[in-house]
């Protein structure tokens, strides 16, 4: 097997521009051997059905936590990851972490976000080369969350988990399908929008019971017609053995979330949040899910 180094390196640990944390700009391309082998996709589902979740924690274990407040502190979870330049994996790994956590203990709404941020944390230390800091990723909370909870929770966190942190992911699997399949590897626009309609995927609790490679499946797909790429669902069914019309499905269903995630949202006039007066030298962090916390039944 030939091997090559496609890294740039002189960009490596460059920093960024408002935050002034190393950015690693070192990052490898794709491995097409790899991708190929077929190891890799029978290693991807062993993992995949060892960390699957089987039942709605909404319905067996959670009291407090709401569906829809997973979804707002996951869409924060993703901005935060996009402004600060993460790996890809980053952000559904933590995402996943967090999940794995919630369907094995209860936790109150005051402690979401806080959870939130371990899961990032723990993300980041283990995708990337410069993880995120704990007091940026406080920052980023309007400093709700202290550092030390950080620190606790990351024990705790770690202890839940079995310290099993390699779990795979519908990020994982995008490129392993499309170097198997001509279409796939000519187009580098489908796994560029195959990934944006994962992460999507990942705030929405409708797809928390769905197989990773399911979900990267029926992306593939919604990304493939959205390009007008001519291919087919059940190429993509053969690697991972799953019916053709569970796939259909999913996508069909992603394809819905992506046409109600864009249409255009009207003011919302529940909350009226003062406005802060900033000056050009103070950073600009995306709003902590503050709502999560004050919702009243």
């Amino acid at each position: 097997m030939d091997l090559s180094c496609g890294e740039n390196l002189p960009n490596s640990g460059n920093r960024s521009g408002g935050s002034g944390r190393a950015v690693d700009m070192c990052v490898a391309g794709p491995d097409r051997a790899l991708d190929r082998d077929p190891r890799l996709m029978l290693n991807l589902l062993t993992l995949e059905r060892a960390h699957a979740l089987h039942t709605d924690y909404f319905q067996t274990v959670q009291i407090d936590i709401q569906p829809f407040m997973r979804k707002v502190v996951t869409t924060w979870m993703l901005e935060v990851c996009e402004e600060q330049q993460c790996e890809e994996q980053v952000f559904p790994l933590a995402v996943s972490y967090m999940d794995r956590f919630l369907s094995h203990r209860a936790i109150s709404r005051q402690q979401l976000q806080l959870l939130a941020v371990t899961a990032l944390l723990l993300a980041s230390k283990f995708r990337q080369c410069h993880p995120l800091s704990v007091d940026l990723l406080c920052a980023y909370t309007d400093n709700s969350v202290y550092p030390n909870e950080v620190r606790q929770w990351e024990v705790m966190l770690l202890q839940r988990l079995n310290w099993q942190l390699s779990i795979a992911t519908a990020f994982d699997f995008v490129d392993p399908f499309l170097a198997r399949l001509s279409w796939g590897r000519d187009n580098a626009l489908v796994r560029t929008h195959a990934l944006t309609l994962t992460s999507v995927c990942y705030t929405e609790t409708e797809f928390l019971l769905v197989p990773p490679s399911l979900i990267a499946a029926a992306c593939i797909t919604a990304a493939a017609r959205g390009l007008r790429v001519r291919m087919s669902v059940n190429e993509l069914c053969a690697m991972t053995r799953a019916p053709a019309a569970a796939a259909e499905l999913v996508a069909r269903h992603v394809e819905r979330v992506l046409a109600r995630e864009t249409q255009p949202q009207e003011p919302r006039t529940r909350h009226l949040q003062p406005i802060k007066v900033t000056t050009p030298e103070q950073t600009q962090l995306p709003d902590t899910p503050t709502d999560v916390q004050d919702v009243h039944f």
